[in-house]
This record gives structure tokens, sequence and C-alpha cells, in this order.
């Protein structure tokens, strides 16, 4: 689609970058705003957007070479920090989001449920959204070759290179619309919140099950796909991210009553 917002030979300004740092910051400011309604501190929020940001591409970058494309890398190892190639999985974010947030909430011993439901709710659907805009406009993470009305055409990025001319499934899309969705049922199911940590457990389960069934719409191999394309990595990664979080959602149920 728009792989550059601008490009010159001596500076350019990569899109998937731009969108990566658009999700960081209104992330960070919506959940820096919603903080005093919460009872949160926001010089905290604000520590936690500046660490997130960092771990979480440091995270998603790490897996996607690693899990991935690791043969690739060992080929082209100067291309690992190059982020405007594509390359940025989300699961590997969160793992890094989540081992860097409640470090840091342990060592300022600050309670690590509130601000992770908080988060939960007023960031990373935004954080989902805005990565999966970079994802439309750098042509990655495309979907699979359709006759719908519901199609795009990439005439750029990996997606315009592999299918030109074809329409294909809006995948990225897809998935900025269930992150506008998840983002919608947490508003709705914080005001009918019963224990801690139900909102964080919700938004990884909405987001497990979304990304699993929209998986098989996608097109693009180089994400990591077994057993002769039944199964990709994302979708190994959702099932067990399923499993972990229904597993919390039961265990602080009954731990963190919000009495």
């Amino acid at each position: 689609m728009k792989p550059f917002l601008f490009y010159h030979e001596n500076f350019s300004i990569p899109s998937f970058a731009f969108m990566l740092m658009m999700a960081s910051l209104v992330a960070t400011g919506f959940a820096y705003l919603m903080a005093p309604r919460n009872k949160l501190s926001q010089i905290i929020i604000l520590d936690l957007g500046i660490l997130g940001t960092i771990a979480a591409i440091i995270g998603g970058r790490l897996f996607h070479v690693f899990v991935e494309e690791f043969g690739y890398y060992l080929q082209h190892p100067s291309h690992i920090y190059q982020i405007w190639r594509g390359g940025f999985v989300s699961y590997g974010a969160f793992i890094g989001l989540g081992v860097a947030l409640t470090s840091y909430l342990k060592f300022r011993k600050a309670p690590i449920l509130p601000y992770l439901d908080h988060l939960a709710v007023y960031a990373c659907p935004f954080v989902d959204f805005f990565v999966r805009l970079g994802c439309l406009l750098a042509g990655c993470c495309y979907g699979t070759p359709t006759d719908s009305f519901l199609s795009i055409i990439f005439h750029s990025g990996d997606a315009g290179s592999k299918y030109p001319g074809v329409p294909l499934h809006p995948t990225q899309l897809y998935s900025m619309a269930a992150a506008l969705m998840n983002f919608g049922f947490l508003l709705w199911l914080k005001k009918r919140q019963t224990f801690r940590g139900q909102l964080i457990t919700s938004f990884l389960l909405f987001y497990a099950v979304s990304r699993f069934l929209i998986e098989f719409l996608r097109g693009d191999p180089e994400r990591g796909v077994y057993f002769d394309n039944v199964i990709s990595t994302a979708q190994i990664m959702s099932i067990i991210t399923c499993i972990a979080a229904g597993f919390d959602y039961l265990k602080l149920k009954k731990k963190f009553p919000l009495v």
C-alpha cells in the first residue's frame, strides 16, 4: 500500500516503524489520561509506556528472528535491526511486555494486577490496532487470494510482490476490527468487573481466539506454518495463551475478588 510515508534518498519514514511509535504514543497517552479515574499513578503509567515500548519492540523482533526466520537472519544478520523491513511478532511483544512490566511494578512495589487491568483496557487494544495499520501500509501479514467483495489489492510490499494485482483477504483490517471489538468488550466488562486480573486475562483470551481464527485467512508463509500449512506459529501461541489465560482467569477469580 504505502511502505514509506515519506521517502527521499537521504531520509525516509517507514510506515510500519512510524505506526509502532504511534501505537506507543496513543496507548501511553490514553492510559495516562485515564489513570486518575482508577486511582493509579500517572508517573508509573509513563514509565510503563517507555519501558513497554522498548520491551515490546525487542520481544516482537527477537521472536520473529529466532522462531520464524532464523535461517534468513543467519544469512543476513545486518537485517535484524531493520524493523522497517517487517518482521514483528505480537506474541513476542506480549512476552517482552509481560516480563518488563511486572518486573518494574515489583521493583516499584506497586500493585501489579490493577495496572495490568488498566493497560488491558486503555492501552493494549490501541497497540494492536496501530501495529496492524502499520502492517496494512507496509503490505505484510497479508491474506490469501479471494473473490469476496471484502478484498484488497496490494501494489507494493511482500503482498504486492507475491500476489501482484490479486485480490486478497484484508487480514490486517480484520485484525484492526478485532482490536476495536476487544476494546468495546473490555469497556463493557470493566463496569462489571468482579476480580483483579479479570480484564487482562479477558483481553488475552479475546485476542488469542480472534488471532487464531484470522490466521486461517493469512497467506504469508514466512510467518511460520507447519504440517503442510495446517497450523501456524501464531495459532500454536494462541492455543498456549488461551490455556494459560484461562487458568489464570479461574485462579485470580478465587484469589482476588472485588468486595
